[in-house]
């Protein structure tokens, strides 16, 4: 039930959007991503949430740069808690843009402070959806690229593409 709802509310968003939506071809935009995950595995519940907020610049249609500054937590049940404070700049290319739709990677760096310490470089695919001139809506998920000891991923290092519904964003952007 809860995908049904997802897809009628995904449908009547772009429905919507379809006759405010216009090509902007340079300028700032804020705005960010949220996470949640809960996960229980052999018996041991954790749940995090994350947040990063975001400021970019698009130089034209395809290319833009932002950075995003985040904080994760996760909880362990019964268990320890956990602080990150995330940095993460990037470069988007948008691959695909038609209409109100648009396909892009964005190839950037991340770096995380706090209880857990770490590095990543690497591609992550997205989506966006423009609702009218200045709103858009944006989802991303996977990862493929380098991490080394990078809270999220892992200890220890690691390479290559991972698409884990725990790497699932949501978030929405505002164009001045």
């Amino acid at each position: 039930m809860k995908k049904i709802m997802m897809v009628l509310l995904a449908a009547v968003v772009c429905f919507t959007a379809a006759g405010n939506a216009s090509a902007q071809d340079k300028g700032l935009w804020i705005g960010g991503k949220l996470g949640y995950w809960h996960d229980k595995t052999k018996g041991v519940k954790t749940d995090s949430f994350s947040i990063a907020p975001e400021v970019g610049y698009d130089f034209n249609q395809r290319w833009s740069v932002g950075v995003a500054l985040g904080f994760e937590y996760l909880k362990v049940k019964d268990g320890d808690s956990y602080n990150v404070f995330t940095a993460s700049p990037y470069a988007r290319y948008k691959y695909y843009n038609k209409g109100i739709l648009s396909l892009f990677l964005d190839g950037g760096v991340g770096f995380a402070c706090g209880d857990y310490e770490g590095f990543q470089a690497g591609i992550t695919p997205g989506l966006s959806v423009k609702i009218n001139e200045h709103f858009s809506f944006l989802t991303q998920v996977g990862f493929l690229g380098y991490r080394k000891d990078y809270f999220n991923g892992g200890s220890g290092e690691a390479f290559g593409l991972k698409l884990s519904s725990s790497d699932l964003k949501f978030g929405f952007y505002y164009k001045f």
